[in-house]
């Protein structure tokens, strides 16, 4: 009686075994990406929408003249909250968030920066903005849009 595997046996389990790691390997990646966009993307809608709030209840952080409204500003790898005071005030910079590795901002507002005037009096934007978030490894797109009146989806 013979106990065991031959190693034609062995090398096709072997074989078999291999192929499954590498495709689960493959769609954890694909996974992993697509949830690093998800999450770059909520936090660019996250940071717009507390600038609104900021606006419409006319909040002062660092502001020490008078408050116009909030604004974030975008570049391809980061963005910026602030505050706009009057004219000639330096703009007091609350928080600048960097984009993971591989997400780049590819579509950026025509007006960078995105401004909420104060106490609901709406934005410095003429009809809507669009932030387009990007992998760049397998060139995924994720979007957020603001309005003329502020709602950011």
């Amino acid at each position: 009686m013979n106990r065991g595997f031959t190693l034609i046996e062995m090398i096709v389990a072997i074989s078999i075994a291999a192929f499954m790691l590498g495709t689960g390997m493959l769609a954890y990646t694909r996974v992993a990406r697509k949830q690093t966009l998800d999450q770059a993307t909520a936090g660019v809608a996250q940071i717009l929408t507390q600038a609104r709030a900021n606006a419409l209840s006319g909040k002062k952080q660092n502001c020490t003249a008078t408050l116009l409204g909030w604004q974030v500003t975008f570049t391809a790898s980061n963005y910026t909250l602030g505050e706009v005071c009057t004219a000639g005030s330096p703009i007091p910079v609350v928080q600048t968030v960097i984009l993971p590795i591989l997400i780049s901002a590819t579509t950026l507002p025509s007006s960078n920066p995105i401004i909420f005037n104060r106490l609901n009096q709406g934005t410095n934007i003429s009809s809507t903005a669009t932030i387009t978030l990007t992998n760049t490894k397998d060139m995924t797109t994720k979007s957020v849009t603001v309005s003329n009146i502020g709602v950011v989806q």
